[in-house]
């Protein structure tokens, strides 16, 4: 099981470390945790024991980088459990008062951990909850310490190892202000056996397997207040064609019959408002039926100014969120000159995550925010 846990936390790591890398944030985070040690081995050529251990606490903190739906932490945490009894198959020659259950007269396991995760989000996955699912794993090394472990007639060991160690987890983050969010996870970690001594020399192996309720508040430190230095992509100035000449018309001896009014001409100017996919300038299905009602609307007039303009959600940088808002507008621009709209009566302009829809938080990933604008003049 262990061989299997390793192999699906490598390929995790690959294809994370292959991912696309955009604009992001760093950040930093603290975590608590109530822990459930449980029934560990005990196994050498002598020694033979199951240890039972109180639950405990775990806490720890982390430091990583957010890439959009990927994110690669650091992470430094330590472990604390009580020893409760020990199970006793063979006693090696302790001395422990022989085989069965005894309790523990003193004992701690503590556990050292220091690992290297990745972490995918899901945006969007519960509709339009800013509440956000994510799954990861983490590799590094663990150092397993038992300290004074004994049963009420002998001493058992006083032993450290460091090894491999390695933890999947699975949970849920959301924002509790701008800057600082809240987490709930399960964690498993585990390690390789670690080899320990008994009291008496003896060498013997030690598993090690942890089950963890994570709560954690996580600060970040995005990019605020960006100021022009960003070269954000101006609108386009697109100039309207000149009128065509007035043809003379000459004077005649009867005076024809006034023509009828024509109705005029209602056309709906808009706001038509597009929406996009994170990160895409995809136009979808819904999309395409948008445009295709503004191309109907263009053909009702002689003369119209087509306003296209570009915008994103806050989250990623805003020098990345202006060249994206441009781009967006640019591929409705083309699709509406496919359709027929003239090319010189479109100007476009983009926006990034300066004007929003819906008001949030930076670095909030909004749907309705990620959208072209499309007025008639």
């Amino acid at each position: 099981m262990k061989k299997i846990i390793i192999s699906n936390l490598c390929i995790f790591a690959c294809s994370v470390s292959m991912a696309h890398a955009q604009d992001g944030q760093w950040y930093a985070g603290l975590d608590g945790a109530y822990s459930i040690l449980g029934k560990e081995q005990s196994n050498g050529s002598l020694l033979n024991l199951n240890n039972h251990f109180n639950d405990g606490v775990a806490v720890g903190g982390s430091v990583g980088y957010d890439f959009g739906k990927f994110r690669l932490e650091g992470e430094f945490g330590k472990h604390f459990h009580s020893a409760d009894r020990f199970n006793i198959i063979n006693d090696g020659g302790l001395g422990l008062g022989g085989t069965g259950n005894q309790n523990a007269a003193s004992g701690k396991s503590n556990a050292t951990h220091l690992m290297l995760n990745a972490i995918m989000d899901f945006d969007g996955l519960i509709g339009d909850s800013k509440i956000e699912p994510f799954i990861g794993g983490g590799l590094g090394i663990t150092d397993v310490k038992w300290s004074n472990l004994a049963t009420t007639s002998a001493g058992i060991s006083s032993a450290s190892d460091t090894v491999f160690g390695y933890q999947m987890f699975a949970g849920l983050r959301a924002p509790i202000s701008e800057s600082v969010e809240l987490s709930l996870k399960y964690r498993y970690m585990g390690t390789n056996d670690s080899s320990m001594t008994d009291r008496i020399g003896n060498v013997f192996k030690a598993s090690y397997d942890v089950h963890d309720i994570v709560i954690g508040l996580v600060y970040r430190f995005g990019k605020k207040n960006n100021s022009v230095a960003d070269k954000m992509p101006q609108p386009i100035a697109i100039a309207k064609p000149a009128p065509a000449p007035i043809a003379e018309v000459k004077p005649v001896v009867v005076v024809p019959k006034p023509a009828p009014k024509p109705k005029p001409v209602v056309i709906n100017k808009g706001p038509h408002s597009i929406y996009f996919g994170w990160d895409s300038i995809e136009i979808d299905k819904a999309a395409r039926m948008a445009i295709n009602d503004v191309v109907i609307e263009t053909k009702k007039a002689k003369e119209v100014t087509v306003m296209v303009d570009g915008y994103t959600d806050r989250s990623g940088s805003n020098k990345y969120n202006a060249n994206l808002s441009l781009k967006r507008a640019e591929v409705v621009k083309n699709e509406l000159i496919r359709l027929g709209v003239d090319a010189n009566s479109i100007a476009i302009g983009s926006h990034g995550e300066n004007v929003n829809e819906t008001t949030t938080a930076d670095g909030i990933k909004e749907r309705k925010n990620r959208r072209v604008v499309i007025t008639l003049k």
